[in-house]
């Protein structure tokens, strides 16, 4: 089965892989009508290591599994039943017989001819299937296993449950407001609503739809005798409310109405017995009403005997949406509490931002006192200590600090040993120079080459220490 990617998004990819087969239960009755005058085409029905008996195995509607089986599709499957095992609980290690037969048939038990387009079709008809039970077994286990079951079953104690595969689904949508019905593609933009399914762990519905899940590709597999219910249509069929279907002359001719004659059914009577296949009309009328009325009675049986499951599932269903809301509104309140905290960090970010800006100003203010301390240490007058400190802002503390150090010894020399003399003066500044350019690695490249930055920081301070002894060079020295 295809797959869509939301189906991957939502986590339900593994469990619509997992759950590409269904099954669902109906109750079970034996079919306790002899009359081998007409029976033509099951020749199973008289053997007597078999016990027969026939049910509804699917009706094309919507079950109470939330799974919708479409008339189209189930026409084009409804041969597939046939040659197909039965078993106990679904556990396909206890076969305990096969499906002989199948018969699409109305809701009035009219046979439906197999060759009617499938638009002719009525939106709601049943598969009738014939199934035979094995009964002769040399292993005493096997055969009590057998008698219980069939004692179930004349009891009313036993169903039937419908197993298939299909091969993707598409949905079907009901709105609550108008009871209007449709069916939705699946494809890769409507996949988000599979997560909804109660097949894959949704509630059932979306805004304001019941959705359900229409089944494509069908192929039936086979049926379990089961201890549940769930389709109150799939009943298998005892003498009364098999009398329904004996209208239909078809049916007749086929053999559909006919049943075992074995042991089981030793103990009837005559008067128990159909003894004719001919039925006028207001008997089939009354017969189908009483059908209809004992249905309804079991359905009315089976309602007040589970009224408190369905009570306790309304509940559970009622805590689930309340649990939807509470994490709807979990989920605005984290929203809200996010936003709120983004915007606290905007702030803070703001404030940090600020308070980085006033520590570099006054990092820059205590780094110029510290200059401008040392420069009037070196003996720069106060009035020129701004011009040197913009001039050589773009040195480092380490060279700033050897630069001043080097003016500071070379003014005490001059205020020990003035002179007037040009040729000292150059002397002098030969040597501030030679010490200046050992700290040419310390001057860090400001735009452009490091050997720009080398000499134009050695000019201006050529320039400088000249002003400060009050010399001028010629051009070339």
């Amino acid at each position: 089965m295809q797959i869509f990617q939301q189906e991957y998004d939502d986590g339900i990819a593994d469990v619509i892989s997992a759950n590409a087969s269904i099954s669902y239960a109906s109750s079970v009755e034996s079919s306790n009508i002899s009359n081998s005058k007409i029976f033509k085409s099951l020749a199973s029905v008289n053997d007597k290591d078999l016990y027969y008996t026939q049910s509804i195995l699917v009706s094309t509607s919507w079950n109470k599994n939330d799974d919708i089986f479409d008339k189209a599709e189930v026409w084009n499957a409804k041969k597939s039943p046939e040659d197909k095992p039965t078993n106990l609980e679904h556990n396909e290690s206890i076969i305990i017989g096969h499906i002989v037969s199948n018969y699409p048939i109305t809701e009035d038990g009219i046979l439906i001819d197999e060759n009617t387009p499938i638009e002719n079709l009525p939106d709601k008809y049943h598969i009738l299937t014939g199934s035979v039970i094995y009964t002769a077994y040399t292993q005493p286990e096997l055969q009590e296993r057998t008698n219980k079951l069939i004692a179930e079953i004349e009891n009313g104690s036993k169903y039937v449950s419908m197993e298939c595969f299909f091969n993707g689904f598409d949905y079907g949508l009901i709105n609550k407001a108008t009871n209007e019905f449709k069916i939705l593609s699946r494809n890769n933009d409507t996949a988000y609503l599979s997560k909804y399914l109660r097949a894959y762990g949704g509630i059932g519905e979306h805004e304001n739809y019941k959705i359900g899940r229409v089944l494509r590709d069908i192929t039936f597999s086979g049926k379990g005798y089961v201890d549940k219910p769930a389709n109150p249509d799939s009943i298998i069929f005892n003498k009364d409310s098999f009398n329904f279907l004996q209208k239909n002359d078809d049916l007749k001719k086929i053999g559909v109405l006919d049943t075992q004659s074995t042991e089981h059914m030793e103990n009837k009577t005559m008067s128990e017995q159909v003894e004719s296949p001919v039925v006028d009309c207001s008997q089939a009328v009354q017969a189908s009403e009483n059908a209809v009325a004992e249905l309804q009675n079991k359905i009315d049986d089976m309602t007040s005997t589970h009224a408190e499951s369905l009570n306790k599932l309304s509940e559970e269903k009622n805590q689930l949406i309340a649990d939807k809301e509470a994490a709807a509104q979990q989920s605005a309140d984290y929203v809200s509490q996010i936003q709120t905290l983004q915007s606290t960090i905007a702030e803070l970010e703001a404030k940090l931002n600020e308070a980085n800006n006033s520590v570099a100003e006054y990092m820059k203010k205590e780094k110029n006192m510290r200059r401008k301390a040392a420069l009037l240490d070196s003996g720069v007058e106060d009035s020129e200590t701004d011009e040197v400190l913009s001039k050589f802002e773009s040195l480092d503390d380490e060279t700033f600090a050897a630069m001043t150090d080097m003016m500071k010894k070379k003014n005490e020399k001059m205020m020990k040993k003035p002179s007037s003399e040009d040729t000292k003066a150059k002397e002098d500044i030969s040597e501030v120079l030679e010490n200046v350019e050992t700290t040419e690695e310390l001057i860090p490249a400001i735009g452009g080459e490091e050997s720009d930055t080398v000499e134009s920081t050695r000019a201006a301070l050529v320039d400088f220490v000249c002003n400060r002894l009050g010399k001028k060079l010629n051009n070339g020295e």
